[in-house]
Parts: structure tokens; C-alpha cells; sequence
């Protein structure tokens, strides 16, 4: 059997070592780009979720102007509403009070006539 020699073991030892110093820098190199990764896939989360609250607020403050202005609308209707409503009633209670002054000349005449005879 042959006997393995020293300077075989040693540059064995120096070719593990290699590979492990080469494995130690990959593995080194394979952190910090996950590491930056991370902070990439972090800042351009963050820079979407931004975009996206604008948005949001740009479209509730857009929702919010047309609700002033229906609500405007709204008003200007029950106004116009209002006063048609009154003028309806004004209306009304000027024909109930000619109605009235007629039927008293009618009760008064026909008393009248009750008196005459």
C-alpha cells in the first residue's frame, strides 16, 4: 500500500481551504445582495404604497367635490321646492278666503231672505 505523503495532505488542506475561502466570499456576496434586495424590494414597496395614497386621496378629495356640488344642487332644489310650495299654499289660501267671503254674502242673503218674510 502507498503511503499518502505530507505534501499531498498539505496541498489537499490548501485546495479545501481555497474552496472554502471561495464559498465563505460567494456566500458573503450571495448576503449582501440579498440584503440589497430586500432594501430594493423595501424602497420600491414603500414608493408604491405612496403613489398609491395619493391616489386614494387625490380620488376622495374629487368624490368630496362632487358631494359639495350635489349637495349645492340639492339645496338650490329644496329652495325652488320651498318657495313653490308657499306660492301653492298662498294660493290655496287666498281661494278659501273668496270662497269664505262668498259663502258669508250667501249665509248673509239667505238670512236676509229668512228676515223678509
Amino acid at each position: 500500500m502507498a503511503e499518502i505523503s505530507l505534501e499531498l495532505i498539505g496541498r489537499r488542506l490548501d485546495a479545501i481551504q481555497t474552496e472554502l475561502r471561495e464559498f465563505k466570499f460567494a456566500v458573503d456576496v450571495d448576503r449582501r445582495d440579498a440584503a440589497s434586495w430586500r432594501t430594493n424590494l423595501i424602497v420600491e414597496v414603500a414608493a408604491k404604497l405612496a403613489t398609491f395614497e395619493l391616489r386614494i386621496d387625490n380620488r376622495l378629495a374629487q368624490i368630496d367635490e362632487k358631494f359639495g356640488e350635489m349637495d349645492e344642487k340639492v339645496d338650490e332644489a329644496f329652495a325652488r321646492l320651498d318657495e313653490k310650495v308657499d306660492e301653492s299654499f298662498a294660493r290655496l289660501d287666498g281661494k278659501a278666503d273668496e270662497g269664505f267671503a262668498r259663502l258669508d254674502g250667501k249665509a248673509d242673503e239667505g238670512f236676509a231672505r229668512l228676515d223678509g218674510k
